[in-house]
């Protein structure tokens, strides 16, 4: 073969690739997944923990009979999306007080935006709101309300009055039924190998308690440190392992049903997973709850005390995708207080485990320091990874300390270039206090236009509770 032959060889090569790239691109282009042709019912969820987004599933599978469905998250929403269809059905959730959840705060501003101009833009439309929320919350469903509103505003009609469920109390798990089984979660026996107390727990005389025994609940606790417990628990069926770990990544959470002998019935509780798929093990970070009365929580009595050794409970992964991180080498900020440290755990993890992943800043606050200064342990094995760039601890009972808002604001020169214009945060743990604090120390930080940058970007996370 001559040096002209291989060239043409070559050049036809690279000619019939360059066509091949060309014919998936305009294959992709006129076929995107969320097209709306307008002959198909829009089914839009807006979900914070995965709830929202099951149940628009559902309501898509029951109507799937009827008309054809369209399932999109509000995430990737347009207003001007909703003037191709002539009939939507909305299921959101409720975060916070009143607020959107993360992937519902774009289209939400576009929407208030459009509504107070009190047009008829969306008059050819009909639509339905669901609401999902918890009746403990003072703002039951508010998000819900606001979106009804705000549609009729527009001129939209309602097929159906306002829907608002407790799903704190179960009430939309009837709706549920109609869910496909390949979508519903599938349950596994979960064994409970170690558990190990992270913090010191003293009794209120000042005498510590290294070990939990069946007399625990009728001791008097020092409040300032309640038991804060590491958990390692395996699945039972190996046959399942694969699959469970496909499944899962650092951000998902884990579900403990736990059955209710004098109502016949089963509760969960959302544990998020502070470990990653390569350590084999489901790893839990959980706050043992004491109630006034000296009884446990249900779920962190279960989990931290109740539950022996070798034994298992049943439960399931939930994805959340949310809190799922795929850039792993932009600047990561990560966030939480007390228990909150299982989801950095996984986080940081998961770039520990790589190779010139990029940097990490922790964040993390807890009660005292020479009960609570668990970190390190928490952490542990990946404490001193290459990927860590620092590590900023408080003390909320310290003589001078505070919480963890206060020390972003007091480092928040450098916590703005860190981020720079691509940087991500993650913040895990409760919501009231910690998780309104650090939201309003990043509106102060980054102002209106970086922050509102972040937000839409997908690249804040917010695994509350």
């Amino acid at each position: 073969m001559t040096e002209t032959h291989r060239l043409l060889i070559a050049i036809a090569s690279i000619g019939l690739y360059m066509l091949w790239v060309a014919v998936l691109f305009f294959k992709h282009k006129k076929q995107p997944s969320n097209a709306v042709t307008g002959e198909e019912t829009l089914v839009v969820y807006a979900s914070q923990t995965g709830t929202a987004e099951k149940v628009a599933r559902a309501k898509a599978a029951a109507l799937s009979e009827q008309e054809q469905t369209l399932v999109v998250s509000m995430a990737s929403l347009k207003l001007n999306t909703l003037s191709a269809v002539s009939k939507v059905i909305f299921v959101v959730s409720t975060y916070g007080e009143g607020e959107p959840p993360d992937a519902g705060r774009t289209f939400s501003k576009a929407l208030k935006k459009a509504s107070s101009n009190q047009s008829d833009y969306l008059s050819h439309l009909s639509f339905e709101v669901v609401g999902l929320g918890d009746k403990q919350y003072a703002a039951f469903c508010q998000f819900a309300v606001t979106l009804f509103d705000n549609i009729s505003a527009l001129g939209a009609r309602a097929l159906s009055p306002l829907m608002t469920l407790d799903a704190g109390k179960g009430e939309h798990l009837a709706l549920l039924d109609s869910l496909p089984e390949d979508a519903q979660h599938p349950t596994h026996a979960f064994t409970l190998k170690t558990r190990v107390q992270l913090n010191e727990v003293t009794l209120a005389s000042g005498e510590p308690l290294d070990e939990f025994d069946n007399q625990v609940e009728n001791q008097s606790f020092n409040s300032a440190s309640p038991g804060l417990f590491g958990l390692s628990l395996s699945v039972d069926n190996t046959n399942h392992t694969q699959e469970l770990h496909e499944q899962w990544e650092a951000g998902d959470v884990l579900e403990v049903l736990i059955p209710q002998q004098a109502e016949s019935s089963i509760i969960s509780r959302s544990y998020t997973i502070a470990s990653v798929p390569q350590e084999h093990d489901i790893k839990l970070v959980v706050r043992q709850l004491v109630k006034d009365n000296g009884q446990f929580g249900i779920g962190s009595g279960l989990l931290t005390h109740t539950l022996p050794l070798s034994q298992s409970l049943q439960g399931y992964i939930r994805k959340n995708s949310s809190a799922i991180i795929t850039d792993t080498q932009c600047p990561l900020l990560l966030i939480a207080a007390g228990s909150g440290i299982a989801g950095v755990r996984a986080q940081l993890a998961k770039r520990a485990l790589l190779e010139n992943a990029g940097p990490v800043w922790i964040f993390f606050g807890e009660r005292h320091p020479s009960h609570d200064n668990v970190l390190d342990k928490t952490l542990s094995p990946f404490q001193h990874g290459d990927c860590i760039f620092q590590k900023s601890v408080i003390f909320s009972r310290q003589e001078g300390g505070g919480y963890v808002q206060q020390r972003l604001i007091e480092q928040q020169d450098e916590v703005k270039s860190f981020l720079g214009d691509t940087g991500q945060v993650y913040v895990c743990g409760q919501f009231e206090g910690m998780g309104q604090g650090v939201d309003t120390a990043l509106q102060s930080i980054l102002k209106e236009q970086a922050y509102n940058a972040l937000a839409d970007e997908g690249r804040y996370h917010r695994d509350l509770y």
